[in-house]
């Protein structure tokens, strides 16, 4: 089975992508407002009316937009969120809507499947945010279909051994190449930013995201991951050449490399199902911690986007 797999918008002034299969398609995150995920959506060969479900990493503002929230009501769409969000979100009114109509579907550590059939397996991350997960999805045609396996690491400052367990075979893997760490440390920016991006409960660095990579390729079978995406590249620490650089590097040159964009839909691709049962290595897995990260944003629509954010945990401000 073939699944679209669209970055609607990717870094720090929005957030957004599109999972779509046979039926109804699945949002991950909402970062953007009702009329750009409409015109991201189109630009994608989609629209709201494929949307079946949405699927929250966390509260920071570049994930959800309080529009957004509102359309997802207005159209009846279930909400999926960790049960640690509501509290964040309880002052919106499109959440509200939306849990008067019976349509926060909370998660925890635990898979579950979402209103559109696609099994989710939930991977803490470690992030000022609140609580916030990373993804192993599967989606199937039919219940005797192969499964297409997607990993999805947007936030997160460091990574464990235990997060490429669940990443382990899949057929398309997207992960956070922040920022590159010398043009975050001599970046103009003030220095508890820095300290934050570059901690373990900031974003990614290019090199550490690349060391993610080679763990997952080492310990998947041959091929897999096919497509591996480039999240969240900060426009001021980074570029996609280095981003990509460091993932070539690690991924090695058979797989497809894309870098996601802010300012439009990319990539666009077709995900296609492994044919072939996963042969898992018995190579143990490594842990691998991080160096420093990335990224800043400026104020939009009033609400202070993640980066700008003190170390400390502090929720988003929704009004």
């Amino acid at each position: 089975m073939a699944v679209q797999f669209a970055v609607l918008a990717s870094g720090s002034r929005g957030n957004a992508t599109f999972l779509g299969g046979g039926g109804a398609g699945l949002l991950i995150d909402l970062g953007l407002t009702q009329k750009g995920m409409a015109e991201r959506l189109r630009a994608a060969g989609a629209g709201w009316d494929r949307v079946g479900a949405a699927l929250l990493t966390h509260t920071h503002s570049d994930h959800v937009e309080p529009a957004a929230l509102a359309e997802l009501a207005r159209r009846g769409v279930s909400l999926h969120c960790h049960s640690g969000h509501r509290a964040v979100l309880a002052g919106c009114a499109g959440f509200q809507e939306l849990e008067r109509a019976g349509r926060v579907r909370p998660y925890d550590d635990e898979p579950f499947l979402t209103a559109t059939g696609a099994r989710v397996e939930p991977i803490r991350l470690a992030h000022d945010g609140g609580p916030t997960y990373g993804f192993h999805i599967e989606i199937r045609e039919s219940n005797r279909g192969p499964a297409t396996r997607i990993g999805y690491l947007a936030d997160t400052g460091c990574w464990t051994a235990s997060m490429v367990d669940r990443l382990v075979d899949v057929d398309l893997l997207a992960v956070e190449f922040n920022h590159d760490v010398e043009l975050q440390r001599t970046a103009d920016r003030p220095a508890r930013l820095i300290r934050r991006n570059l901690g373990d409960r900031g974003h990614l660095s290019n090199d550490q995201a690349g060391e993610l990579v080679r763990a997952v390729v080492e310990r998947s079978r041959p091929g897999r991951p096919r497509d591996v995406v480039l999240l969240h590249l900060s426009e001021q620490c980074n570029t996609p050449e280095l981003a990509l650089e460091a993932a070539r590097a690690a991924a090695g040159p058979e797989r497809h490399l894309h870098a996601a964009r802010q300012a439009e839909p990319h990539p666009c691709l077709r995900v296609e199902a492994a044919t072939r049962t996963p042969q898992r290595s018995a190579r143990p897995s490594i842990a691998r911690r991080k160096s420093p990260r990335t990224t800043h944003s400026p104020f939009i629509a009033g609400l202070l986007f993640d980066h700008e954010r003190p170390t400390e945990p502090t929720p988003v401000e929704i009004a």
